[in-house]
């Protein structure tokens, strides 16, 4: 009887659990693109339009991550995560991830990378990743890295390690989504990475305030200021 008493009791407060969480579906209306940098390095001959098809304007995207900020904090430890490291640059140019989490790169090329991070140098172990194998580390600060191979300038990355455990990237059409999250009032938050200029940070918007319902689906759409502003000092 004692034994079926406790089982009860873990049922009970399991489904409580479940019922005051809830979920965002959320869509990012994304202005033009940024201007394409200037040539640094000029060749032998000016860079000049494509007369028989337009040159594609920069995927801004996989530049993008949602970041959920709240009262409810990410438990140590944290869980893992891939980051993909495809031939000469990352599966994705910008990462978030909550504190604690082992983030595991991948190097899915044919080539062995030295991968770095320019704001600590001691938060990857040291030495190549092997072409088709993994390394994995674990950032326990909140901040942005920078992560690179000093001998390849164009491979950059940018992980962003957050103090909240609801994070998301964003697909081909702005939408993101983000489950299992308490009932309440939080901080949407979105980070924006772009390689080629270096420019990166979280993007300046008025309105960054979202309610979650205790059960349930929320949804929310937010619009992005043309120029995708940068929050000075943060």
């Amino acid at each position: 009887m004692l034994l079926m008493r406790c089982s009860l009791v873990l049922f009970v407060c399991s489904s409580a659990s479940v019922a005051v969480a809830g979920s965002l579906s959320g869509k990012l209306e994304l202005p033009p693109p940024p201007d394409r940098p200037p040539v640094k390095n000029k060749g032998f001959l000016d860079r000049v339009d494509n007369p028989l098809a337009p040159v594609r304007p920069l995927a801004v995207a996989p530049n993008l991550a949602v970041v959920l900020e709240g009262e409810d904090k990410p438990q140590a430890g944290g869980n893992s995560v891939t980051w993909e490291l495809a031939g000469d640059s990352f599966a994705r140019p910008v990462l978030a991830v909550p504190v604690g989490t082992e983030v595991v790169i991948k190097n899915t090329s044919k080539s062995a990378r030295m991968i770095a991070a320019a704001e600590d140098g001691k938060l990857i172990p040291a030495g190549l990743i092997q072409a088709g194998s993994p390394k994995s580390f674990r950032p326990t600060e909140a901040k942005a890295y920078t992560l690179g191979d000093a001998a390849v300038p164009y491979l950059k990355g940018k992980l962003v390690v957050v103090d909240t455990k609801f994070v998301a990237s964003v697909d081909d059409t702005g939408k993101f989504d983000i489950a299992d999250i308490p009932a309440g009032t939080y901080k949407l938050r979105v980070y924006f990475f772009q390689p080629a200029t270096g420019k990166d940070g979280w993007i300046e918007r008025p309105d960054e305030s979202v309610t979650i319902s205790a059960k349930g689906k929320s949804e929310i759409t937010a619009k992005l200021p043309a120029g995708y502003p940068i929050q000075k000092g943060k």
